[in-house]
């Protein structure tokens, strides 16, 4: 499987908020950034976590693409979380993706590469991305590969949600991040073959 390894030295560094944090618990804080949330003009919202997804669901905003994994804290969400993310009248088209912890694989980027096509197209389609294994670095290839203007929300353990504004600085930075991972060799899985000739780091760049 193509991907990208995180090394432990830029553990503590992802754990760094890396836009603006709204502190609260649950709804508290989507509420607090909901006023961000209106004041920008977004190409695109894309909202990573189950709990930050569905929160933002309850308040009445439905981001373009949503990533989940239905794990907080690597511990199973209740049925309500799942229930609300996954409720048909939302619109959301589903895909699903492999994406071991600790890793950001080819299929990741790919299915949000897509998806970020889909919100953009005439029909502004709206994305659920269920990952197989964990969506925590997710947030990464979502800022290189949104719109700028963008927005990407997630959760930030025990403090509240965090609001990255997706500008050519914050690309440029996320970038210099990805380019200390290291990267698998790639391989022939049927998955993947339907990726041939997009190397991750091409995707990403």
């Amino acid at each position: 499987m193509q991907a990208l390894i995180l090394p432990d030295h830029l553990k503590s560094r992802l754990k760094i908020p890396h836009g603006t944090l709204y502190a609260g618990c649950g709804r508290e804080a989507i509420e607090s950034l909901k006023t961000q949330l209106g004041a920008e003009k977004s190409a695109i919202v894309i909202a990573v976590g189950d709990i930050t997804t569905c929160n933002l669901i309850k308040s009445g905003v439905l981001p373009d693409i949503c990533i989940v994994d239905h794990l907080t804290c690597r511990t199973a969400v209740s049925g309500e979380v799942v229930k609300c993310i996954h409720d048909p009248g939302h619109g959301y088209v589903e895909v699903a993706v492999e994406n071991p912890a600790g890793t950001i694989t080819l299929g990741l980027v790919a299915c949000i590469r897509n998806a970020v096509h889909a919100a953009q197209s005439e029909e502004k389609g709206r994305t659920l991305i269920f990952v197989h294994g964990e969506e925590d670095l997710a947030v990464m290839p979502a800022v290189v590969l949104a719109p700028l203007s963008s927005i990407v929300i997630y959760g930030q353990p025990s403090s509240g949600c965090v609001l990255i504004n997706v500008t050519r600085e914050k690309k440029k930075e996320i970038r210099e991040l990805l380019k200390e991972m290291k990267q698998t060799e790639p391989t022939e899985l049927p998955e993947e073959s339907k990726y041939t000739g997009d190397g991750i780091r091409r995707l990403l760049k």
